[in-house]
């Protein structure tokens, strides 16, 4: 049965990976050869966010999902989730929201006779 479901997690995460980068994906074929893809995936997820690594917009970034989660709650859940789905980081996801809402703003205006704004 666990041969199955590492199977199917096999095949489901080598289609995601193909969907992003042939050459990842021809590297994690040749992976399961000498470990199961669920020890591999297990112990790579583990290595990456035990690794040291200085984030220069961490500390700003934090301080935006404080504020929203302050705010707005369900908001900051839903941020989280849909950052997540994407594959992208709350900062993209964030500045991705203020990009739309410029876009969104301008594009309303641009609809309007009067572009006042009082």
């Amino acid at each position: 049965m666990e041969d199955d479901s590492g199977d199917m997690l096999k095949y489901k995460l080598g289609k995601w990976v193909l969907s992003i980068d042939e050459c990842a994906f021809s590297n994690l074929k040749d992976i399961g050869k000498n470990k199961s893809i669920r020890q591999y995936l297990i112990e790579s997820v583990d290595s990456w966010v035990n690794k040291e690594e200085t984030f220069l917009t961490d500390e700003f970034i934090s301080e935006i999902c404080d504020f929203i989660k302050s705010e707005n709650e369900d908001i900051y859940d839903r941020l989280m989730k849909k950052c997540a789905l994407k594959g992208i980081s709350v900062g993209e996801g964030i500045f991705e929201s203020l990009s739309l809402l410029n876009c969104g703003m301008i594009s309303e205006m641009q609809g309007r006779d009067d572009f006042s704004y009082e």
